[in-house]
């Protein structure tokens, strides 16, 4: 996740950092935060206030985990290359060692083959699971019904590599979350409708039917088709259809309601 003012340094212990220890700072800005110990202690309470927060106005507490992930590149987007992908923190490297009895491998991009890295591809999801499911687990110790989705981006995780990293299959299960939340902005600026499609269909395979399932869509290109993308997950039936966001549409000035799309028909006499 994402924390802006979070102290980069390696003696703070937040940060994730790239192999010759430089600390993943985002352009946002924001450090990209480890899943530490140090980490989780900070994100457990965040996470029990926001709850609490939601509790003390009468709400059942619905929380998302946004981008919970391994940074995905070795750079920030905006010109600035790190030394490598995001994995080198202290505590993740002696995990890491603890549990395999070998240095973990430089990986200097998302774009290397996941066959090449097993115990990588096996330990790194394993972490963010772990990281989650203990999170949950704090939260409902105070707040029992607290329900948690995540957001998951697939135009960032297009490489075999991040998507074997980026996704713990086997901690973000229909069982355990409430929701299923999907984006793709890359898609939808690209223009690349067939990629929304199948942002669409990702977690079909996993077990998440329509009732368990959203899509946040982006709207700050108003030349792009995301009304039709959005009409495309609606009629999936999906739990929600998010439009990001609110400062943008009325910025730009959509008209409400919005467009249902052309439909035609016609009548053939006989």
């Amino acid at each position: 996740m994402e924390l802006q003012h979070g102290d980069p340094s390696a003696d703070a212990g937040l940060a994730q950092f790239g192999p010759a220890g430089d600390p993943i700072v985002l352009p946002t800005p924001a450090i990209q935060t480890n899943f530490s110990p140090v980490s989780l202690a900070f994100w457990e309470q965040v996470y029990a206030e926001m709850a609490g927060l939601q509790a003390a106005a009468g709400l059942t507490p619905y929380l998302q985990f946004g981008e919970v992930q391994w940074w995905y590149f070795a750079y920030d987007g905006l010109g600035t290359n790190y030394s490598g992908m995001p994995f080198y923190d202290a505590w993740n490297q002696s995990e890491f060692e603890a549990q395999y009895s070998h240095p973990m491998a430089v990986i200097s991009q998302h774009t290397v083959d996941p066959a090449n890295y097993p115990d990588e591809v096996a330990y790194l999801p394993t972490v963010i699971g772990n990281f989650t499911t203990a999170i949950m687990n704090y939260v409902r110790a105070s707040y029992p019904g607290c329900r948690f989705e995540v957001l998951y981006p697939t135009d960032v995780n297009q490489t075999a590599f991040n998507r074997a990293v980026n996704y713990p299959a086997a901690a973000w299960t229909p069982s355990a979350l409430t929701c299923l939340k999907t984006e793709s902005f890359g898609f939808t600026l690209g223009r690349n409708l067939d990629k929304c499609w199948e942002t669409l269909e990702f977690g079909t395979d996993l077990g998440f039917g329509a009732g368990q399932r959203a899509h946040l869509v982006g709207i700050g290109d108003a030349t792009t088709a995301w009304l039709k993308e959005a009409r495309a997950a609606s009629g999936k039936r999906f739990e929600s259809v998010v439009l990001f966001a609110l400062d943008q549409f009325c910025l730009i000035g959509y008209e409400l309601p919005l467009s249902g799309g052309l439909r035609r028909s016609f009548r053939s006499g006989i």
